[in-house]
């Protein structure tokens, strides 16, 4: 198991993100469309349990609730949870901690953890709660930082949130793997490329740098990407 010193105390992390919800608000994280592709990677079914560990602003939990799935969302900031009443109204949310879920084992259809988990305290104990509240065929979705993408210099790595823990797809995987989770499939996280509009405007020259920039991302191999999306299931409890 690897052993990941944390940086700061879990009262200066809620004050962090307490502060960064009330600057950005609802533009905090992602807008509503780049959930969309984890929605499928999920393949979320109707009438299917959802946990979303670190929901900011609650803009995956609104995708899973247009599709009919039953929703729960953590997060450990007070001013996010608010947020993300107002947009994933018909989700259950709630202030918690992601290493102690306050959830029964095995009850969770879906799990998804995007950008959050490298900023926990103790990296180890929040998978294993992941795949404590797991179904046997839950499908576990994990969003993390690539230490070696291309674009971080060699003295700006990460993203400079808090506590932030940074390993390479060998890293990552074993983390999940040593803490109780199999993974199916391993995508690069593609936000980037989508968000990306070539027709933004009709200067030749940008037009130009976009189309560059997509090509780029697009051909990029996964051991350089910017993110990794692990989408895993529990090791199986059944005797």
């Amino acid at each position: 198991m690897i052993k990941m010193e944390p940086k700061v105390t879990k009262v200066e992390i809620k004050e962090y993100y307490e502060r960064y919800h009330i600057e950005r608000k609802e533009n905090s994280w992602r807008p509503l469309e780049a959930y969309r592709l984890i929605q499928k990677y999920l393949n979320m079914k109707k009438g299917k349990k959802l946990l979303d560990i670190g929901c900011g602003t609650g803009y995956l939990l609104k995708t899973a609730e247009l599709k009919g799935v039953i929703t729960y969302g953590i997060d450990i900031s007070k001013e996010a949870v608010n947020i993300s009443e107002t947009i994933a109204n018909n989700s259950q949310l709630s202030v918690a901690d992601g290493e102690k879920l306050p959830f029964c084992d095995g009850c969770f259809d879906y799990i998804t953890c995007l950008g959050t988990l490298e900023h926990f305290l103790d990296v180890n104990k929040g998978v294993q709660e992941m795949a404590r509240v797991s179904k046997n065929s839950a499908v576990i979705c994990i969003m993390l930082p690539n230490v070696n993408f291309f674009g971080w210099g060699p003295q700006n790595k990460g993203t400079r949130q808090i506590n932030e823990f940074l390993f390479d797809l060998r890293g990552w995987s074993g983390v999940l793997k040593k803490n109780g989770l199999v993974i199916r499939k391993i995508y690069q996280d593609k936000w980037l490329i989508d968000k990306t509009k070539l027709l933004e405007d009709k200067n030749p020259l940008r037009l130009l740098k976009r189309l560059f920039s997509k090509l780029r991302w697009m051909v990029l191999p996964l051991n350089l990407a910017y993110q990794f999306v692990f989408i895993c299931s529990k090791i199986s409890t059944k005797a």
